[in-house]
């Protein structure tokens, strides 16, 4: 019985993969990263929230700025910069898109600015499987010529089942709802955007600015509803 509970739930999970990942360089994928514009500073807007999960943004934005600091780039503190746009009645990221990029660099001196697209922040239960997915769409602007310089779509899905228990089948069944219903969001959030990040070039203050070029990427590019209506 339980077997063919876990064929059914592999294959209506199968059958919803439909994305097809393209390995790419890094150079090649993103090119305007490799010239001499090529931005230093970042400010990161608040997220766009596709999902039900109203606190989502709140908690995307206490977990991306050590992973898009790393790789060389010098991002706004993003919690003074949410506080900035609160004043201004700007609490989503919907409320500022489609707007020129160039504003960002007029009012906060970035050299760019990123869009955030949360389009998975989910619990999923089925009887013995569980799992916990957030998705994440990122999409980096240049603010001195409004063009697109890197674009990343980036997933993670943890798995909740409840496994051998000791209990049996009625034991797994409790086990997978307790575990998914108590996954903590943030640590996941956070390896989703370290994910993301090893996938942008190496900025100024990272060592291995400009030689990056060559390295493989798995290049998935977000959708461009990120950028405008």
């Amino acid at each position: 019985m339980r077997n063919i509970l876990l064929l059914i739930i592999a294959g209506i999970v199968m059958s919803g993969c439909v994305a097809v990942p393209v390995t790419d360089t890094k150079q090649s994928a993103f090119p305007a990263m490799y010239t001499d514009t090529k931005p230093v500073s970042m400010i990161i807007v608040p997220a766009i929230n596709e999902s039900t999960a109203a606190d989502a943004g709140d908690l995307l934005n206490v977990t991306v700025t050590q992973p898009f600091a790393n790789p060389g780039y010098y991002v706004m503190p993003v919690s003074i910069v949410s506080d900035i746009f609160k004043r201004e009645g700007i609490v989503e990221g919907t409320q500022v898109k489609g707007l020129p990029a160039s504003l960002f660099k007029k009012n906060f001196g970035a050299d760019s600015v990123m869009f955030m697209t949360i389009t998975q922040w989910d619990k999923n239960y089925a009887v013995i499987a569980g799992n916990v997915t957030v998705g994440i769409e990122y999409v980096l602007l240049s603010t001195e010529t409004n063009e697109v310089l890197w674009s990343y779509t980036q997933h993670v899905v943890v798995d909740t089942s409840g496994g051998n228990s000791g209990g049996g089948l009625i034991g797994s069944i409790i086990a997978t709802a307790i575990t998914t219903a108590t996954t903590d969001y943030v640590p996941i959030a956070f390896q989703v955007h370290q994910r993301a990040s090893g996938a942008l070039p190496y900025g100024k203050y990272h060592p291995k600015s400009g030689q990056d070029g060559a390295d493989n990427v798995v290049n998935i590019a977000a959708k461009d509803a990120a950028l405008s209506d």
